[in-house]
């Protein structure tokens, strides 16, 4: 259900609408009684009728209203209306790190500065076993004084919940997922610090560290491509903020700083040693870059897997990336590693399809 500005729901009255995401859309409201202006939260009318959806939703005002930190959106409580289920946050007067970005003089102190607020509310988030899986511009929020806001933790995992997300489908952003994300896997602490770098990386240097001309391109990109150093990209970039990018970029997750507050410390070291006659000096100004999206069916360059015949393979992604999406590679290429027998290869692919009907027809189109 929409809402109207000057429409009552419950104890609020509409004001206008903020935005809308992939789960939810954001209204300003006004508190009948206290006339306090909040933010209020609805799932959107095509997923409130989607169970797996709803309970996501419900997660997140759990998992906010144990989050109590000065770089986080606050809950301040959540209630139904209609058997709709309503969120209500502090308003947050600014503008998103997208909005930022696409402006011209942003400098490495204020980079360093935002980067440093979102891994303080990670060090604290991931102290409560909160990991976000969704961190990018777009959910990042500056207030007009400066102070950063993390935002929409409506697919967070946490350590008490068992995690809604199946093995092998895909959670998040594309362009800002870690590689073990990519792959479907069940990820940790170092997977939201791969997120951080690539927004790091693309405030440095005006753009992201893998792109491709579609998502596939761009999922093989963060499983096996090295971006440049940012210090290579842009100059002005110093070696010490370059190298602690670089290595939350590790593919894997081993590699990269254990904890958020190993990339916060390293951040702030380098912040110290900056050299202070550069220091103000605008950073490359943002290239917007969007790739444009794959159909269900994907484009494959054959591989060789041991007794297998490639085109076989190729025919079972194609067919399972119907249901699933581009991962549907990556799970093929994974059961072909564990058996050479295609019927076994299609029975357990077909696990990671979650309707009983679609399941069926995969299995199906191995006989035809």
């Amino acid at each position: 259900m929409a809402f109207e500005p000057g429409q009552t729901v419950g104890d609020y009255e509409i004001i206008g609408k903020l935005g809308a995401g992939g789960l939810g859309v954001v209204y300003e409201v006004r508190h009948i009684i206290s006339q306090r202006r909040e933010a209020m939260k609805i799932l959107r009318p095509d997923q409130s009728d989607t169970a797996e959806m709803a309970e996501r939703f419900r997660r997140e005002v759990q998992t906010l209203a144990a989050l109590n930190h000065v770089n986080i959106a606050t809950l301040h409580t959540a209630f139904y209306n209609q058997n709709q289920l309503a969120m209500v946050m502090e308003l947050v007067h600014g503008q998103t790190l997208r909005d930022r970005q696409l402006e011209a003089g942003i400098t490495l102190p204020q980079v360093l500065d935002i980067a440093s607020q979102v891994l303080e509310a990670l060090v604290y988030a991931h102290g409560l076993g909160v990991v976000h899986r969704d961190i990018k511009p777009s959910n990042i929020m500056i207030t007009s004084n400066g102070v950063v806001k993390l935002l929409d933790f409506g697919i967070a995992r946490t350590e008490q919940a068992s995690d809604l997300t199946k093995t092998g489908h895909l959670v998040g952003s594309l362009s800002y997922m870690s590689p073990e994300q990519v792959r479907g896997e069940r990820v940790g602490a170092c997977s939201d610090l791969y997120s951080v770098g690539v927004t790091v990386y693309e405030l440095l240097t005006g753009r992201l560290p893998i792109t491709g001309a579609s998502n596939y391109d761009i999922m093989v990109g963060h499983m096996e491509r090295v971006p440049m150093p940012p210090h290579k990209v842009a100059p002005s970039v110093p070696l010490a903020v370059s190298a602690a990018v670089m290595r939350v970029l590790e593919k894997d997750p081993v590699a990269r700083f254990s904890a958020a507050s190993e990339f916060l410390t390293a951040l702030r070291i380098a912040a110290q040693a900056q050299d202070t006659t550069t220091a103000s000096a605008p950073l490359p100004r943002h290239v917007a870059s969007v790739p444009r999206s794959s159909s269900g069916s994907v484009e494959q360059k054959p591989h060789s897997e041991s007794g297998f015949q490639t085109l076989s393979l190729d025919e079972v992604s194609r067919k399972l990336a119907i249901y699933i999406g581009p991962v549907a590679k990556f799970v093929v290429r994974k059961l072909a590693e564990q058996s050479q027998d295609m019927d076994t290869i299609y029975r357990e692919a077909a696990k990671q399809i979650t309707s009983e009907s679609d399941r069926a027809a995969f299995l199906r189109s191995r006989r035809q």
